[in-house]
């Protein structure tokens, strides 16, 4: 047996252990400590103060339901119901902090130590009823500059993907940015962004709205509306060029997107080899001004507005009107309708052309005069006009005698009481500037 000295209650042990009887026991420092144990399992370490002032209360140790629970700044009376819980004992508005110190005490720290780490692990059983442990995911802050006043660092938030692989970083946070790894998905509510948010992976926004810059040099996606001011592309090098061609600078391009399945039957988007839709900056790939290109079709759905020039390369199919405030020219100008007799054709007319932006106005009369619309007379140069006369029936001595208050007068060459006649008369406008020919 060992050799020991006998006191009432305490057992000294040379190993120096120390052991209370089955009811209760306490043990007073000079120092003003006192350790405090009781037989339910409940362990009490607090530093006592003078006068009448209460105690301060340290730790708590205990147990429920076979698990060990350990309060900081608890009382023996009060109950924790957490493994591990902190209770701040300052009057103080900050709560309780918490000081994780890099082991470098030595030397100081460097770039790449971790001021603190910590770890979740828990153990889980396998389908072979095999107990495994590992962490599935931690924090932690590294140092990432250190100066002559002080150092900076990074919050990484890691986590394991898949059971066999230690926990990866998924987001980084420093005094500037924020930098997921992985995806992010906000529920139940809006993302707000006041500064920049870069991805490395894709951005998926589901109705939230940013009103930042957003860099991605993944994917950026939205099943709702992506609004902005301004969309300024600089994609030199990135996958908005297929290979071998030359990217322009100061561009945003878009191609159209080929949708294809992988072996798993999940989607695959490939792009096509040319750009459907192009937007450059003045002077660039020889562009004076700005200039939007679109390869392939452009449905629009409700009004449009251009202000400036609109130069459009290829057909173009308009299915209502075109009404326009200024000049609409053409090499060729013709209508194009359903032929009214033969099914399946279709009808092509060319208009007249002539040196003058002309007007006429034409008809059938039985009387030596006839009356002109009232706007004939506001828009046509009376002294240029000139007059057709068609005899009906048999030959009339007609002649054009003169236009007088928008009235046609006419003559004829023999006393015959009865005329009928077709009649046109043509002029130029007045309303519009003089066509200039050469221009």
């Amino acid at each position: 047996m060992p050799n020991y000295t006998l006191y009432p209650d305490i057992y000294f042990y040379s190993s120096s252990g120390i052991f209370f009887n089955p009811t209760a026991a306490s043990i007073d420092s000079g120092s003003g400590y006192k350790f405090e144990a009781f037989d339910d399992g409940t362990l009490n370490i607090y530093k006592k103060n003078s006068g009448s002032v209460s105690p301060e209360y340290l730790l708590n140790i205990s147990s429920s339901n076979n698990e060990p629970r350990i309060g900081f700044g608890f009382e023996p009376t009060q109950k924790f119901e957490k493994t591990f819980e902190i209770r701040s004992v300052k009057d103080s508005e900050f709560g309780t902090e918490i000081t994780l110190k890099s082991s470098r005490t030595a030397t100081g720290g460097e770039i790449g130590d971790y001021a603190g780490i910590i770890d979740f692990i828990i153990d889980s059983g396998s389908y072979e009823k095999v107990n495994i442990s590992g962490s599935i995911a931690n924090i932690k802050a590294e140092v990432t500059n250190i100066t002559e006043e002080g150092s900076t660092g990074d919050i990484i938030l890691s986590a394991a993907s898949s059971v066999k692989l230690a926990p990866s970083e998924v987001l980084r946070i420093n005094g500037t940015t924020s930098n997921f790894s992985s995806s992010l998905r906000v529920m139940g509510g809006n993302l707000t962004v006041d500064y920049n948010l870069i991805s490395d992976g894709n951005t998926q926004l589901n109705g939230n709205t940013i009103t930042t810059l957003i860099t991605a040099s993944g994917d950026i996606s939205s099943s709702g509306n992506v609004y902005g001011a301004n969309l300024i592309g600089d994609v030199i090098g990135t996958t908005f060029f297929p290979a071998g061609d030359t990217p322009e600078t100061n561009e945003v391009t878009f191609y159209h997107s080929l949708t294809t399945t992988d072996i798993l039957g999940n989607p695959i988007v490939q792009e096509t080899s040319s750009a459907d839709f192009k937007f450059f900056r003045a002077g660039e790939s020889g562009y004076a001004n700005s200039a939007l290109e679109l390869t392939g079709s452009l449905l629009i759905t409700g009004s449009t507005t251009i202000t400036g020039p609109l130069t459009i390369t290829g057909s173009q199919l308009i299915t209502d009107d075109i009404t326009s405030d200024g000049t609409i020219r053409a090499r060729v100008k013709s209508f194009d309708i359903p032929h009214p007799t033969r099914k399946g054709k279709r009808l092509v007319y060319g208009a007249l052309e002539g040196p003058e932006h002309g007007i006429y106005c034409r008809g059938e009369s039985k009387e030596l005069k006839v009356l002109l619309p009232p706007e004939w007379r506001a828009m046509v140069n009376t002294k240029g006009i000139t007059v057709q006369i068609t005899p009906i029936g048999e030959w009339q001595p007609l002649y054009f005698k003169k236009l007088h208050s928008n009235w046609l007068y006419f003559g004829c060459g023999d006393e015959r009481e009865e005329v009928h006649f077709y009649w046109e008369i043509k002029g130029e406008r007045t309303d519009v500037p003089k066509l200039q020919t050469v221009q």
